[in-house]
This record gives structure tokens, sequence and C-alpha cells, in this order.
């Protein structure tokens, strides 16, 4: 099929879709982990479980990225409590089962303290990590939000009025001398500043960056020594048109940076634009993606935006341009669970060919006062 004549079925389909997808918003709200925190409320204990449901789908078929299938479910219950009016322990544990395997994928346990001051929240131990820290979809991937769920560390949240600071260190595996495996963790930041914001505009400046590195010291292991970055910056418009109607733009330069001491993939740097236009009516949306990318690549972001196979490295493409759009319906069936649908079709334009995602997601979040605990 001609490329342009591709384009204007793939432009006509998302439309179609959109007419059928009542009261939709691209959010990733069903990923969030909040937890219940009353300044004044001390010695109290809670408790919270949540129970998050997952089918999502990859029907890729480039060397980039293959496709894939994750089913199943997370359970995850912990037990709060708030000696002080600044301070918030949390212990729990988490499972995941992929459907058909007939056994826990994972079990791990929870812990978490939390300190307040002023406009800023600190975590030690288990974060409100992937896609709470706020990246972009190309920094860091949104499978995160199933496979990485618990990521253990130490973050800082400011949320101030204008400015919204997240920084963290995501401690994801340990060295020792008596092992013969590598230290692996990923640090960053995302930073939002509000540039104007009033009835009709809401003008911000994005900022974001993060580092990867695999290494250490204690032992001789073979494999090579990385640490690589990327670096997004740009501009987020919306402007409100009437009560019903707004625009939405958002436009990223990133940059991509391999500070190994061995370079151990194709491309030692690379640059990356990504854009994103949306038209809402209600809670309705449409948003369309342009990304374009040459020789760039993320540790941990989405590896379809990746510019070479990371799992085989010989499979590469110096440039990807790809048209995407997304659809999302969201629902909150009632107090505490959330379902939410996506269909997200794209077009790689040096592929030459139509690919698309697609996912279902069921939370349920329960939350429950046990009493008082005096110390």
């Amino acid at each position: 099929m001609p490329q342009t004549k591709f384009i204007k079925h793939f432009l006509l389909f998302n439309f179609i879709l959109i007419s059928l997808v009542a009261k939709a918003q691209l959010e990733n709200r069903i990923f969030s982990q909040k937890d219940t925190f009353y300044q004044n409320d001390t010695q109290s204990v809670r408790l919270n479980v949540e129970v998050f449901n997952y089918l999502r789908n990859t029907e890729y078929f480039d060397i980039i990225e293959k496709g894939q299938t994750l089913f199943g479910a997370l359970f995850h219950p912990t037990i709060s409590y708030q000696p002080y009016k600044n301070i918030l322990i949390k212990a729990g544990f988490q499972t995941r089962q992929d459907y058909g395997s007939g056994r826990f994928f994972s079990i791990q346990p929870t812990l978490t303290l939390s300190y307040f001051k002023h406009k800023w929240r600190h975590n030690f131990g288990t974060l409100q990590g992937n896609l709470n820290f706020g990246f972009i979809e190309p920094l860091y991937n949104i499978d995160r939000g199933i496979t990485h769920r618990i990521e253990n560390g130490i973050q800082g949240i400011y949320t101030g009025k204008t400015l919204v600071f997240n920084n963290f260190l995501v401690w994801d595996e340990p060295t020792y001398r008596t092992t013969s495996n590598q230290e692996r963790f990923v640090t960053g930041f995302t930073l939002n500043k509000t540039l104007k914001k009033n009835d009709d505009w809401d003008i911000s400046f994005p900022f974001q960056g993060l580092l990867a590195h695999r290494g250490g010291q204690l032992n001789s292991n073979p494999n090579p020594i990385y640490s690589r970055i990327n670096v997004a910056t740009g501009l987020k418009l919306k402007y409100k048109i009437n009560s019903k109607w707004s625009l939405k733009t958002e436009n990223y330069y990133i940059h991509s940076e391999d500070f190994s001491p061995t370079i151990s993939q194709p491309y030692k740097n690379g640059n990356a634009n990504w854009h994103t236009f949306s038209v809402i009516y209600k809670r309705l949306e449409l948003m369309l993606n342009y990304w374009e990318g040459r020789e760039f690549h993320s540790p941990v972001g989405s590896l379809i935006y990746n510019n070479f196979n990371v799992y085989d490295i010989y499979l590469h493409r110096q440039t990807r341009r790809m048209l995407m759009s997304r659809i999302l319906y969201t629902q909150e069936l009632n107090k505490g669970t959330q379902i939410d649908l996506r269909f997200e079709p794209f077009y790689d334009f040096e592929y030459e060919q139509f690919q698309y995602s697609y996912s279902v997601y069921l939370k349920l979040n329960f939350n429950q006062f046990l009493g008082k605990l005096k110390i």
C-alpha cells in the first residue's frame, strides 16, 4: 500500500474509533501509587489493599522490538502507621502472577519511611516509582508500571504552586564481595515549571534527565561497565477555548549519551524529537504523536523508541520516524475501582507498516482505618 494512502486510512481509522469511545481521556492515573496521609491524624493505623489486573498486548513486528503479552494480576496489601504528624511508615508485600504460569512470578516485601517537611516529601525504601516519576515514555518504559511496579531506593518530591520536582535513586541490584554480579541503579529527576496559568492558558516548561549505571569495583565480572544518560526538555501548552473545548500540545527535544569506558551498543549518542497534539472535548481526547529519532537509545525507556534492539544490538536502524495515536477510555466503576482501556496504533515510516498495541487495566484500591496505636 502506498505510504500516503496508508496514512489517510490510519487517520480515518482513529477518528472512527474516537466516535465510538465516549468520555475518553489520555491519562496514566491507573498507575498512580498514592497513600493516605493526614498531617494532624497522628498515631493512626490503616490497611490499604491494591489489586491491579493487567492485559497489555503489543503487536510489534519491527526488528527493534518484537511484540509481547503481559496478562496477570498484582496484589499489594500494606499496613501504614503515622506515629507523628510528619512521619509515615508503610509495610507490606506484593505478589505478581502472570496467568497461565500456575505460580507467582514474584513475591516482594515492601517497606517505606516517608518524612514530610514544608512542601517536600522524602521517601526511603519502596518509592512512588515508575510512571509516578512523571517521565515521558521514550525515557521511562510504560511497561515498568507492571514489570517494575516496586522500586526501592530514595526519593524527594517537591510540590509547589508553580514548580513540581521529583528526584530519585532506584537501586535495582546490589553487589557484594562474595558475589560475581554487578550493581545496577537508575537515578534521575523530573521538573515542571509553570510559566503562565490563567482561565485560558496553561504554559509550562518540563525538564527531565536520568542516568542508568551498571558496574562496581567489588568483583571481576567480565560484563562491560556502562553509564548512559537521557535528557529531555521542551514546552507544554494548553489552551481552553471554552467550557467544553481545549487544545493541548507537548514538544520535546531529547538527547542520549553513552559515557561508558567501552561502548557496547551501536551508537554512542543520539537525538530525537517528540511532538504531541490533542483536541479535547469535555472528557474526550484524541492525541496524535510524531517521533523522529536518530541513533537514539534509552536504557529504561519504552523499547519501541530505540534505534536498536536491546536484546540483539546487531539489529538496528540509524533513523526512526513514527506517527502515533492514543485512545483511552477510563472509568471509575465505584469508589476505589477503576477500569482503563487503550488502543494505540502507529505507523513506522522506515518499516512501512502499521503496528499497534492495546491494554486493559482494572484496579481496586481499598483503604480502611484500623485504629490508634499510641507510643
